[in-house]
């Protein structure tokens, strides 16, 4: 058994508004196109994606932000900074989805085969596959 390697990762932004609707979620694609983020990035052959999604959210004041990504075996870990208005706080009423995107090199994800979401707290938010590919 070996431990975990972290991977280095590039990050391409964020946004408050990525049109996803639903609970937090994770996905991994060697196609930009699949994460759903594309338009925070420009498509390159050698990388591989990871995108993060806190969920639809009533208010302003959520976020996400992915802090650091890890390799044990055959899955990817992305843990991300989950971050929640106080309840007292004056927040924007409006709709948003937040959701970061990072890449790493894609012969990082060579074999792996799923993709798991940790919050701050070491809690899974999420999980998925991770679609095979040629590295």
């Amino acid at each position: 058994m070996t431990d975990a390697q972290n991977i280095p990762f590039t990050d391409h932004g964020a946004t408050q508004q990525s049109g996803y609707e639903g609970g937090p979620r994770v996905v991994a694609a060697s196609d930009l196109g699949l994460t759903g983020l594309g338009r925070l990035a420009t498509p390159d052959a050698t990388r591989f994606y990871l995108a993060a999604f806190a969920g639809s959210q009533r208010t302003g004041g959520y976020d996400i932000r992915i802090a650091r990504v890890d390799r044990f075996g055959n899955t990817l870990t992305v843990r991300a900074m989950f971050t929640v208005p106080p309840p007292d706080a004056l927040t924007i009423q409006v709709l948003t989805s937040p959701a970061h995107l990072v890449s790493i090199d894609r012969r990082a994800a060579a074999s792996a085969r799923e993709v798991v979401l940790l919050d701050q707290s070491a809690a899974e938010r999420a999980r998925g596959p991770v679609p095979q590919s040629q590295p």
